[in-house]
C-alpha cells in the first residue's frame, strides 16, 4: 500500500527504517547484554506502611510494641522504614469511626 500526499511521513518512515535495522543488529550481536540500572525507585502507593502494619498484626495476633511492630513492617517489606510512618498508621487508625486499631497500654497495639 503506497501512502498519498499530507498522509505519508516520509520522516518517520526513514526513522523505522533505521530503528529496524539498529534493532536486528542488536539481534545479531553476541556481545553480552547490559543490565539496565534505573536511578529512580518506583513510588509506593498510598496506605502502603498501613498494609505492612495491619499484616504484621494480624500474623501475630496478640498486642505488640511499637518498636516490635517496627521491626517486623521492615522484615516483611524487605527495606527501611522510617518509624514516623509506622507510629503514624497507627496513631490515624486508632479513633474515629473506622478504627483499624487498639491501644491496649502505652506503645501496644493490637488489631480492632
Amino acid at each position: 500500500m503506497h501512502l498519498l500526499g499530507i498522509y505519508s511521513n516520509h520522516d518517520l518512515q526513514g526513522s523505522l527504517g533505521r530503528l529496524a535495522k539498529k534493532l536486528a543488529a542488536v539481534r545479531a550481536s553476541t556481545a553480552p547484554s547490559r543490565r539496565s540500572v534505573s536511578c529512580r525507585r518506583r513510588p509506593r502507593r498510598p496506605g502502603w506502611v498501613l498494609k505492612a502494619v495491619i499484616q504484621v498484626l494480624t500474623d501475630r495476633g496478640e498486642p505488640m510494641h511499637v518498636k516490635d511492630i517496627h521491626a517486623a513492617v521492615e522484615a516483611l517489606v524487605g527495606e527501611p522504614v522510617p518509624s514516623p510512618s509506622v507510629k503514624g498508621a497507627l496513631a490515624k487508625n486508632v479513633a474515629g469511626s473506622s478504627r483499624r486499631f487498639v491501644r491496649v497500654a502505652r506503645g501496644r497495639y493490637i488489631l480492632a
